[in-house]
């Protein structure tokens, strides 16, 4: 008898710690703020429950701006901002797939864009 409590204390207590871990998975990210910089040209970012992302133009430098993103369920999304400078463009809301990923680029016009840093969850950015 007291073997059979035993197991299923045990049984129980592996299925919660299963359940947390799972559920901790399934929010990874949220909450957390989302920012990438490319020099002092342009900022894209993803902050609260990073159900949007935004790109800022901060630059009077000729050049649009945009953002690569990816949410939870799509990859490779973009989001351009070609209002100049001092402007921000905002992606719909969607908490449910949130924002994962930012990453701001600079248009050049006729050469190469120029990108900053991904930033994405837990990585200490």
């Amino acid at each position: 008898m007291s073997f059979g409590r035993t197991a299923a204390k045990v049984m129980v207590t592996a299925a919660a710690v299963t359940a947390l871990t799972g559920a901790g998975q399934a929010f990874a990210g949220v909450g957390e703020n989302l920012d990438s910089y490319y020099q002092d040209a342009v900022w894209a970012y993803s902050h609260g429950t990073n159900g949007a992302v935004a790109v800022a133009d901060t630059a009077g430098d000729s050049h649009s701006v945009y953002t690569l993103y990816d949410r939870k369920n799509n990859s490779g999304l973009r989001l351009d901002n070609s209002a100049g400078n001092g402007s921000t463009k905002y992606s719909g809301m969607d908490t449910t797939n949130y924002v994962s990923k930012v990453t701001a680029c600079l248009n050049v016009q006729l050469n190469p864009d120029r990108c900053g840093y991904d930033d994405r969850p837990n990585d200490d950015r």
